[in-house]
């Protein structure tokens, strides 16, 4: 935006005035004060339009080598606003120059935006004076007697307005007279924290404030594909607290949109065809996939407006393109990529993991658990329900079946349960808590996904079925690490070759004692951390790169 030829922008940078030694002129996220009030004032409307105010050879030098008017006096007091400001302002500043800006250098979190509606606001207007207020919601101190209920369930609460000190505008003539000619100020509503430093503590906020980045999360959940993908982002989303982080999904993910409503997070979503410009028009620093394989022109796409890109689960052509692929599930490479992450090493588990017990080696099978994850799209949870309930029941053998909350069968599974009254069978639908169940299970039953490295994690050797071909891809379920493959082909050797496993497991106490020490070395809790350091050691590279 060019600045109107009837407004200054002045900055005053007074060194009387301000809240701590060298406040002005010390880096601020990379950035002084001063440079970085100059940085917008030439940004939002022009280099030769603005003016610094000052009484110091430093911040008069800043202006210099920025190629900034600057406005020099050693006496002066900006607070009083004494004549010699005045005199300055109005002689050294054009006549033409009708309206003023006065732009406080200790609002820095203000936008160049902000800036440039306010003053269009006050042209059309035709306003003498114009402020920028905030709205709070606060309640208010009350000095009545009251009762215990009143002050502990009290929701009566007020709109304040408060007028912030980041930037004043008003005509030329108000300041000719400053301490004597009135005008009424037009109250501007702002939005966002215009955080006024006035100390140490406001300074670190700021700092925080500025040094946050937007990340987005784009994440699947369907019938297909489940809820691994969304409990992957939320489990980093929740760890990630010194950033902006927005979720979005498109129409064809609508567990991911309803699981997704739930949290806090901001959350878009999008026709597929629609979701990657919607991305870009929200300006994130970093866009996080776990939408599994992605396509190399996307990632350009993304790359192309300078944003960083992290997949996770790729196989696609977008896995070698991004900034960084971590591939958790596969521990063998699948695809070439010298920014490709592969192994359990970068698998984590929920935060539920870190304080959960994990299972001592038993002599006798209590519990079987029964997991095919959140959506369960072959219906494996009755079918091997049928298929191990009677051994189970011979053996006295209990089972806790879990369904996720994209589970549509749940009617007909609870029927099935019903049919068999003599078997001690619990089932858990939709649980945020799977570890409570996974304490008192010795085997389980369970697809080749992120349960795997949960029953690992909890010490728990298991059958692992896959659910289609790419989960077959996952190699860490395997006898090495105390896991059993079986695949499931629908033939009529099925019902036998998953029958006598199970039995193997539960009879052979030396055979299950070999896989319960082959599943021990396995601990999942810490290697989230690594997984966060590296998310932001790439927004951190990414921020000190050239534009």
């Amino acid at each position: 935006m060019s600045a109107s030829s009837d407004l200054a922008i002045l900055i005053p940078a007074i060194k009387k005035n301000v809240a701590f030694a060298d406040d002005l002129v010390k880096k601020l996220a990379g950035v002084s004060l001063i440079q970085r009030a100059i940085d917008k004032a030439v940004t939002a409307f022009s280099l030769e339009s603005l003016w610094v105010l000052t009484d110091s050879e430093e911040i008069r030098l800043i202006a210099d080598r920025n190629g900034a008017a600057c406005l020099y006096e050693p006496t002066l007091h900006f607070d009083t606003f004494n004549q010699t400001s005045r005199l300055l302002l109005l002689d050294q500043i054009p006549a033409t120059k009708r309206d003023f800006l006065i732009l406080s250098p200790y609002v820095p979190l203000i936008g160049i935006e902000q800036l440039q509606q306010a003053y269009c606001y006050y042209v059309t207007i035709h306003a003498e004076m114009l402020v920028p207020v905030l709205r709070a919601t606060q309640q208010l101190y009350s000095p009545w007697p009251r009762t215990m209920a009143q002050t502990l369930h009290s929701n009566v609460e007020h709109t304040l307005v408060c007028e912030s000190r980041a930037f004043v505008i008003a005509a030329r003539n108000l300041l000719d007279q400053p301490n004597k000619r009135q005008a009424l100020p037009t109250a501007y509503p702002m939005e966002g924290r215009l955080l006024e430093i006035r100390g140490y503590e406001d300074w670190w906020l700021c700092e925080k404030l500025l040094n946050r980045r937007r990340i987005v999360f784009r994440v699947i959940g369907n019938k297909a594909v489940g809820m691994g993908h969304i409990f992957r982002a939320l489990t980093l989303a929740h760890e990630i607290t010194d950033h902006e982080i927005r979720f979005v999904c498109d129409t064809d993910s609508s567990i991911a949109a309803n699981k997704l409503a739930g949290y806090d997070y901001w959350l878009g979503v999008y026709a597929p065809e629609k979701i990657e410009q919607a991305i870009i028009d929200l300006q994130p620093d970093l866009v996080i996939n776990d939408i599994l394989n992605t396509q190399a022109s996307a990632i350009r796409r993304l790359q192309a407006h300078k944003i960083l890109v992290l997949n996770f689960e790729d196989l696609g052509s977008g896995a070698a393109i991004a900034d960084l692929t971590i591939n958790d599930l596969y521990d063998k490479p699948q695809c070439l990529g010298a920014n490709i992450l592969w192994g359990h090493k970068y698998f984590f588990v929920r935060d539920e993991f870190n304080d959960a017990q994990p299972q001592k080696f038993a002599e006798q099978v209590s519990r079987l658990l029964i997991a095919f994850g959140g959506t369960d799209p072959n219906h494996f949870t009755q079918i091997i329900l049928n298929r191990v309930a009677p051994y189970c029941i011979q053996q006295g053998i209990a089972i806790d079946i879990v369904t996720g909350e994209g589970y549509d069968a749940l009617d007909a599974l609870q029927a099935q349960i019903a049919s068999y009254p003599q078997a001690e069978i619990v089932c858990t639908h939709g649980t945020g808590v799977i570890t409570q169940i996974m304490e008192r299970c010795q085997l389980a039953i369970v697809s080749n996904g992120r349960t795997v490295y949960e029953l690992a994690h909890m010490n728990i050797p298991a059958l692992v079925i896959p659910h289609h071909q790419r989960e077959k891809t996952h190699g860490f379920a395997c006898p090495a690490n105390g896991f059993i493959p079986i695949d499931l082909d629908g033939g009529e050797g099925d019902a036998k070759r998953l029958c006598q496993a199970l039995a193997r497991l539960v009879e052979d106490c030396e055979y299950r004692r070999t896989l319960f020490e082959c599943v021990l070395p396995h601990q999942f809790c810490t290697n989230k951390h690594q997984v966060i350091k590296i998310i932001l050691t790439l927004l951190e590279f990414n921020k000190h790169q050239p534009s």
